[in-house]
């Protein structure tokens, strides 16, 4: 792991060189830019403000700014996995003629998304003044949150990226995997809608705890929540859980996919 640091920052320049080359790629030729970053969640949001708020009645003050804390991040978390699965198919000729390390693909797609990501933080803050919310010194978490969604979307991004080059059903597999995701993930309900506690097999469990223990992201955007909407401190034990896990899924995600990198050239 300490090489796989060491190679990224003597390769720094390259890595910039991908994340500039992948910005300049979907911006070329657009009117709007990178506001299109923006209008995807918008427009998400937008629907869901009207299905969720006056159909299925969802009581929660502020409801749209409380699914537009929470699907930007989203946007950006899904974006960077789905941009990976290309990250090398999509370079086949590099991969297959220059030296380079080849972690760098899809860990520029990480980059760029965090980035497009940075470009949205203007817009959120105006979106607090809009809805009248408090500016608190919590917002000061946010870029600790935004660094533990990173590093648990890097670790993704490496497997994907890899196992999509081996096998190419990956792709398909990983679209009917984020729908899902999304539906279990604290975006459009609150997570006082599960049960704190509920007897199985006659043993008394925390569905919240596990809720947050087998899908990290909620308690990011949970955590997103907290220091925006609220304006409160996040809930650093989801937080910490995230952390955990975050580093684990990276380092699984580095070893498969120097695993796997040994065959790209026989499989590309």
């Amino acid at each position: 792991m300490l090489t796989h640091f060491k190679e990224i920052f003597k390769y720094r320049e390259l890595l910039m060189t991908f994340v500039s080359k992948s910005l300049n790629a979907r911006y070329k030729g657009s009117f709007l830019g990178f506001l299109w970053t923006f209008i995807n969640p918008l427009a998400q949001l937008i629907v869901y403000s009207v299905v969720f708020k006056y159909i299925f009645r969802i009581q929660e003050p502020n409801y749209t700014m409380y699914l537009f804390v929470a699907l930007v991040p989203w946007s950006e978390f899904t974006s960077s996995i789905n941009g990976s699965l290309v990250a090398i198919t999509g370079n086949s000729n590099l991969v297959k003629k220059i030296y380079f390390p080849r972690q760098l693909l899809p860990l520029s797609v990480s980059v760029t998304y965090i980035v497009d990501f940075v470009y949205c933080i203007p817009i959120l803050l105006i979106a607090m003044i809009l809805s009248k919310l408090n500016f608190t010194t919590n917002l000061l978490f946010f870029p600790i949150i935004m660094l533990i969604q990173f590093i648990y979307q890097t670790g993704i991004c490496y497997i994907v990226s890899a196992l999509n080059v081996k096998f190419r059903d990956v792709k398909q597999i990983v679209g009917i995997i984020i729908m899902a995701w999304f539906y279990v993930t604290p975006i459009l309900y609150k997570m006082s809608m599960i049960p704190k506690t509920l007897n199985l097999f006659g043993h008394t469990i925390n569905p919240q705890f596990w809720f947050i223990l087998i899908n990290p992201i909620a308690a990011v955007i949970l955590s997103y929540r907290d220091v925006m909407l609220y304006g409160r401190l996040p809930d650093f034990t989801g937080l910490s859980i995230a952390l955990i896990e975050g580093v684990i899924i990276f380092t699984l995600g580095y070893f498969i996919f120097k695993y796997f990198e040994r065959t790209f050239a026989e499989d590309l």
